[in-house]
């Protein structure tokens, strides 16, 4: 009997990981890819333990170690003059996950090349998702090239991994449009500027905040300001306008001023927001953006769609090997189930963070007090549920 097959619409991060976590449990995967190649856009990103234990357990954790910085915790700090509010340590030789800073292309090109190690995965790019045709025996779908060329592909079932403007989102009947949040995210790389152990750095301002951290093993600072603006432009990046820039970090400390003048390579990205969906309907489920997009103010994008994946994954094939192919919908319903309330809580938190991160006067020196008076040990408190999930253990959400 040939092994059951599924269908994956998105090679970014969450999609390889989901195609990843299926094909060890012995389901045949296609994934489809709109774009011509793979390459991963953005700059960096942070993985903390609860997505890292999952990218662990697909034995990714040497070719990690080659391109990811081990954080040794964070440092909040006020715009204008670069003072601590909080310092919070980490010792990540006493982990048994670390909490990884790398740049986004780095651990797309891990899952890829661990991707492209699986026989039972296949990637197809260069194909841009038209149909979705629910059947009695699962689910197809129709691509076409850019010389117009169809294909057409059938499987058990259609995991939705191709983001914001996801077309699956869509073909389960959730056509609302994305929000522009007010927000833009600027992103560059700058060379590598920490003296002491490796630490998440970020500054709280009025309307704006930054925040950086090493990657590619420490040769290079990932940078990110964002900052409201008043215009949306849809899609993933746009050159960013110097003169912007330079208004934006005028009253900034001199250490994070200097931090931006030898950054390059500036891209802006402008952050919508979009209410979760159902994130399954019949033999279609969404993971990652697709089903919950999520702000930058918490780093959990990657993350959360990582978990999306190692679940989704898990009870698939659990379902699969009971009950066979008829009970793939119930399984997808169950994976649903198990993420809507914590993809809607850490949506929630980072909304808040967000808020919280941009405060002016007066209401900043509240902030900055109750940072202080929270302390590290407040803060580990806060976020325990967060990074101390495990798959298959009680979701707390």
């Amino acid at each position: 009997m040939p092994a059951p097959h599924v269908l994956i619409a998105g090679a970014g991060i969450g999609g390889l990981t989901a195609a990843l976590a299926l094909a060890r449990r012995g389901i045949a995967v296609t994934v489809v890819e709109k774009r011509t190649g793979f390459g991963e856009l953005g700059a960096g990103l942070q993985i903390s333990p609860n997505s890292g234990r999952v990218l662990d357990g697909l034995d990714l954790t040497l070719p990690l170690k080659r391109v990811a910085v081990s954080s040794h915790g964070l440092a909040v700090r006020r715009w204008r003059d670069g003072r601590a509010l909080l310092e919070m340590p980490s010792h990540p030789e006493r982990l048994a996950t670390p909490y990884r800073l790398l740049k986004r292309s780095d651990l797309h090109t891990v899952l890829l090349d661990a991707a492209r190690t699986m026989p039972n995965i296949r990637l197809v790019v260069g194909r841009a998702l038209e149909t979705v045709t629910p059947e009695a025996d699962g689910i197809s779908i129709t691509l076409t090239g850019a010389s117009g060329q169809s294909e057409r592909l059938s499987g058990l079932a259609l995991i939705g991994a191709d983001g914001l403007w996801s077309r699956v989102r869509d073909a389960v009947g959730d056509t609302a449009a994305p929000v522009f949040t007010g927000y833009e995210a600027w992103r560059a790389l700058a060379p590598p500027t920490e003296r002491g152990p490796a630490r998440v750095q970020l500054h709280l301002g009025d309307g704006r905040h930054a925040v950086h951290y090493p990657v590619a093993a420490g040769r290079e600072t990932n940078l990110v300001i964002v900052r409201r603006s008043p215009e949306a432009r849809e899609g993933w990046s746009r050159e960013g306008d110097p003169r912007v820039l330079a208004s934006t970090v005028a009253q900034a400390s001199q250490g994070l001023r200097e931090l931006v003048a030898a950054a390059s390579g500036w891209q802006v990205w402008s952050l919508f927001d979009r209410r979760p969906a159902a994130m399954a309907k019949g033999p279609i489920a969404l993971l990652g953006d697709a089903a919950h997009p999520i702000l930058p103010f918490l780093a959990q994008g990657a993350s959360l769609a990582i978990e999306d994946a190692a679940v989704l994954a898990r009870l698939l094939a659990q379902a699969l090997e009971t009950d066979g192919p008829m009970a793939v919908s119930a399984a997808l319903s169950a994976y649903a189930t198990a993420r809507a309330a914590r993809a809607a809580r850490v949506q929630e938190a980072s909304r808040g963070n967000g808020r919280n991160f941009h405060l002016g006067w007066p209401l900043a020196i509240g902030r900055d007090l109750a940072l202080r008076h929270l302390g590290a040990e407040g803060l580990s408190r806060r976020y325990a549920w967060l990074y101390d999930w495990q798959d298959g253990a009680r979701d707390a959400g």
